[in-house]
C-alpha cells in the first residue's frame, strides 16, 4: 500500500508558506508610535513600502505638535489634507529637509485644511507637521509665518521666514486628541526592513 507523504514533508505547502512569508507588505498607513517630536531632529520617521496615503496620530496635550518625515515622489500630485469638521481649526505645516518653511494652512474651507501641490516643486524628503490652531513655528528670526493668521495655504511670510525651525510658541485648544492626515504623491521616509531572508533561514531550521 502506498504511503501518504506528511504535509510537512511535501514541498508544495512549504513553498506556499515561504511565498507568503517572503511577500512584501505594501502598507499605506503610518500610525504614530509613542509621541512624534516637534522638531526636525526629533520628528517621527515613517517606514514602509509603497505609497504613504494616511498618517494617524494623537495629541498628548493641546500644546503638542507632531512632525513626520515623508518623501514626496510626485510633486505635481502632492496633497496633504485633514477633515476639519471633526476638529477645531487644525493647522498643517510643511518644511523641507533642512527645516525651512514651505507652507502653512490654518483655514478650514469646504470641510478641509489642505496643502496643495503648488507649494511643492521638487521631490525629496519633507517634514509634515500638525498642531492645534494657535501654535507658532519659530526660527532664530521669530515667527516663520505671520500671526495672527491669514486664511488659506501660504508660504512663510513672518519675520523669521528665512530661518529654519527651532521651536514653537503660542497656545492652542483642541476638540479631539486624535487625527488622520490624508496624503497623495508621497511614500514612506524609510523603506521597510525585508523579512524574506530571516523567514527562509527559519524554515530551513524547522524542516532540515
Amino acid at each position: 500500500m502506498a504511503h501518504r507523504i506528511p504535509w510537512f514533508r511535501s514541498p508544495l505547502p512549504l513553498l506556499a508558506l515561504l511565498l507568503v512569508l517572503a511577500a512584501p507588505v505594501h502598507a499605506q498607513t503610518w500610525t504614530e508610535t509613542g509621541d512624534a517630536g516637534d522638531l526636525v531632529s526629533t520628528a517621527q520617521t515613517t517606514a514602509g513600502s509603497g505609497p504613504l496615503t494616511t498618517i494617524n496620530g494623537t495629541f498628548s496635550s493641546p500644546a503638542d505638535v507632531d512632525l513626520y518625515c515623508v518623501k514626496v515622489t510626485a510633486p505635481a500630485s502632492f496633497l496633504a489634507h485633514i477633515n476639519c469638521t471633526m476638529f477645531l481649526d487644525p493647522d498643517l505645516w510643511l518644511f523641507d529637509a533642512a527645516g525651512n518653511g514651505i507652507a502653512l494652512n490654518d483655514a478650514c474651507a469646504a470641510g478641509w485644511v489642505l496643502i496643495p501641490s503648488s507649494f511643492v516643486s521638487t521631490s525629496g524628503q519633507y517634514y509634515l507637521a500638525i498642531s492645534g490652531d494657535g501654535r507658532d513655528a519659530l526660527s532664530a528670526g521669530g515667527n516663520i509665518w505671520l500671526s495672527p493668521w491669514v486664511s488659506g495655504a501660504r508660504a512663510p511670510d513672518g519675520p523669521g521666514a528665512a530661518g529654519t525651525l527651532l521651536g514653537w510658541g503660542g497656545s492652542a485648544t483642541l476638540t479631539s486628541s486624535s487625527y488622520s492626515i490624508t496624503l497623495a504623491g508621497t511614500t514612506f521616509c524609510d523603506a521597510a526592513t525585508p523579512a524574506g531572508a530571516r523567514s527562509w533561514g527559519r524554515m530551513k531550521t524547522l524542516y532540515r
